[in-house]
């Protein structure tokens, strides 16, 4: 499920069975690396997107909270707010082994894509997502 108007007006309902709340978080430190944090974050949108087609009914993908300098204090905030509305887990996808109490981090590769040629582009990021999946369902099995 996504962060819209349709799949919202259902998560209620369907929260015993969409009990994971993926979290991608970014940094947009508008420094020298600008173009850097750019490129994770077209990365990090292509590798949400394939997650909640191939785990669609199983998870909610959330807006990407965005870190300014890496300060994450507002993914506990929303972690709090997450497991309050009734998940059950709470992953964040990062670039980074930023830990947070409660929340579950998958470190993301990352990977220059936006020199790549499309074909590459996507072999790239199905490797990256299957590696998620695998590390998604390493965390339902704890």
């Amino acid at each position: 499920m996504l962060y819209n108007n349709r799949d919202l007006r259902v998560l209620k309902e369907e929260i015993e069975f969409v009990d994971t709340a993926i979290v991608p978080v970014m940094n947009i430190d508008f420094d020298g690396n600008m173009l850097h944090h750019a490129n994770n974050l077209e990365l990090i949108q292509h590798v949400t997107v394939q997650l909640e087609k191939q785990l669609k009914g199983r998870l909610l993908i959330t807006p990407a909270l965005t870190a300014v300098g890496g300060n994450t204090d507002s993914l506990i905030t929303y972690k709090d707010q997450l497991f309050e509305y009734g998940f059950k887990k709470v992953i964040s996808l990062s670039f980074d082994a930023a830990e947070s109490e409660g929340v579950n981090n998958i470190k993301i590769n990352s990977i220059p894509i936006s020199d790549m040629d499309n074909n590459m582009k996507i072999s790239i990021i199905n490797d990256e997502v299957k590696s998620v999946i695998k590390q998604i369902i390493n965390v339902w099995n704890q």
